[in-house]
This record gives C-alpha cells, structure tokens and sequence, in this order.
C-alpha cells in the first residue's frame, strides 16, 4: 500500500495555484500572447502575387471548359440513362437475440459469472444490459486497486493498480456522475481526497457514500467541509468501519466539527491514527474518549501502530 507521505508528494504546503492545472486552456491563451506581432505579417508578405495570378487564371479557364462542354454535350446532362438495370438492393436481416428478452433477475445470474473486463463490454450492448449492471454493481466482480487519489485541487485523478511494476493511470478530473461511473466496479486499499472545498464537499461524500470501495487506509488532506456536510463525512467512515484500519486528517477545518463522533466506528481496531494541523485554526475536536478507546483495544491485543494527534482536545493527564 503507498504510504500517505508518498500521496502527499512531499509537499510542504498547499499549492492555492495548483487548480489552474484543470484548465489547460488558459496556457493555449498565454503562449498565443507571447508570439510576436509582427510574425504574422512576414508570412502574408511571403506569398508570390505571380502564383495567386496563375491560380486564379486556372480556376476561370475550368470554369470555362464546364460551361462549353454542357452547351455541346447537353444529352449527356438531360438525357435519362436507361440502358441499365437498376439492381435491387439487399439488406441483411438482422434477428433478435434470445438473450435480448431475458429479464434483468436473469441477466444479473449470467453477469455474477462473468469477470470485470467482460462486464465492461456487455455494459456497451444495450441499455438494458448496462441498466442491470448498473443497478447491480455492489454484487458483481469489481477490480482491486492499490490506491484511488482524488486531487481536487489539481483536476485529476490517479489510479494505482495492485501491480507495483505498472504505472499508475492518470484522468482529468470528470463531472461527479462520471466519476462515480468509473470508480463504481473498482474497491480499494487506500482512499486519498486531497483539496476538496465546501461547496463540494456535499456533493462529493454523497459520490463515496453511493460507492464500495472497501478502503483499509482513508486520509483527506487540505480538504474544508462545509457544516452540513460533516454529518456526510460521519456516514462515510460508519459505512466503511468494518475495513478502515488506517486514518488520517491533515489541515482540515471546520475542525472543531471532527469530534470523537467521527472516529466512534472505528477507534476500537484502529492500526494508525494520524490528525494533525497547522495550529492556526481551531484545535479537531476529539477528545480523550477516542484515546481511551484506543487503549482498550490495545488491552485487547490490537496491533496499534502509529498514534499521530496534533491539536486536539486532549488532558495533559
């Protein structure tokens, strides 16, 4: 699994300029400002007057030799061709398969045989098919992958695959339903959010929710919420309590809103906690229940690795 220090990038602070990477665009604009002035004009001198004569005289004496051609010739232009026999043409008939009236109870026993790159080419055979992959997806094959980052503050997103020796896959950042399109047959070991917003921030836990990615590792970094959607952030590490063994906040705010109640499903079989934060804002709101949790689970054999908590709400006891 790639470490959260490789995800971050080595980065020491956020990069506010990072966002313009999602509109290539703007770079087209700024090297079209930096051409000289001048350059266009020495190339439109650059045409021969001779050779635009020369065109123009070849394009009149065409013109010319259609025209005659039809005053002498008309029989061939008027005169209806019928010393051949049009041909009937044949169409192919094309039969409905019988797999084509199966009803979508059916066709979900055949898809739960069938392996994740066989699915991608039945969603592409009908709307029927691709409805009943759709709506059945939770329950057929997915793809594993080592880690899935959303870097919203860069407009893409990186997959890693489980093979360490192939390169991870690169995508622009797509509209949320395409996104979850993609990301829908695929579970992970490690979900790294990084530059999320407020004002989608909503929107974007309402994606995860709708997904089973079966993460081991989550950590968002740079990531602001807005005050309703925390109560979304709570729903999301409940829903993937049973795998989540590895957690992690970075500069996140409101953080006075990422309380005990955020980590509850999760602090008894916790490996590695890591809540950190600049120290400019308000201090996360967990207190020392989450530690005592912790340490019951430790009294209890659990493995726990790593315990990072940087201003938090913690007794000097």
């Amino acid at each position: 699994m790639i470490s959260v220090t490789v995800a971050a990038q080595g980065k020491p602070k956020r990069l506010f300029g990072g966002n313009f990477r999602a509109y290539g665009s703007g770079r087209l604009s700024i090297c079209e400002l930096e051409k000289d002035p001048n350059a266009l004009k020495s190339n439109e001198k650059g045409f021969n007057t001779t050779t635009v004569k020369i065109c123009r005289f070849v394009n009149k004496l065409i013109e010319f030799i259609s025209t005659l051609i039809h005053y002498c010739l008309p029989y061939f232009f008027t005169q209806k061709q019928t010393w051949y026999c049009q041909t009937a043409r044949k169409e192919p008939v094309i039969l409905e398969p019988g797999t084509q009236k199966f009803d979508s109870p059916i066709l979900f026993e055949i898809f739960k045989n069938l392996e994740v790159d066989d699915l991608s080419n039945c969603k592409l055979v009908c709307w029927k098919w691709n409805t009943t992959i759709g709506e059945n997806s939770a329950d057929l094959a997915r793809t594993k992958t080592d880690q899935i980052r959303i870097l919203f503050d860069e407009g893409e997103v990186v997959i890693y695959p489980i093979d360490e020796k192939k390169c991870p896959i690169r995508h622009p950042l797509p509209p949320l339903q395409v996104l979850r399109n993609r990301l829908r047959h695929l579970t992970t070991q490690s979900l790294f959010v990084r530059g999320l917003i407020p004002v989608e921030s909503g929107p974007v836990l309402r994606l995860l929710l709708s997904l089973t990615l079966r993460p081991q590792q989550m950590y968002f970094i740079w990531s602001k919420f807005s005050p309703d959607s925390v109560s979304l952030f709570e729903d999301l590490v409940k829903q993937n309590a049973e795998t989540v063994t590895d957690f992690g906040l970075e500069e996140c705010s409101p953080s006075h809103l990422l309380t005990d109640r955020l980590l509850s499903p999760i602090s008894s079989h916790l490996t590695s906690l890591r809540l950190w934060n600049n120290g400019k804002g308000s201090h996360y709101g967990v207190t020392d229940d989450t530690l005592m949790r912790i340490n019951n689970s430790i009294l209890k054999g659990s493995p726990v690795e790593t315990i990072d908590l940087g201003t938090c709400l913690l007794s000097s006891e």
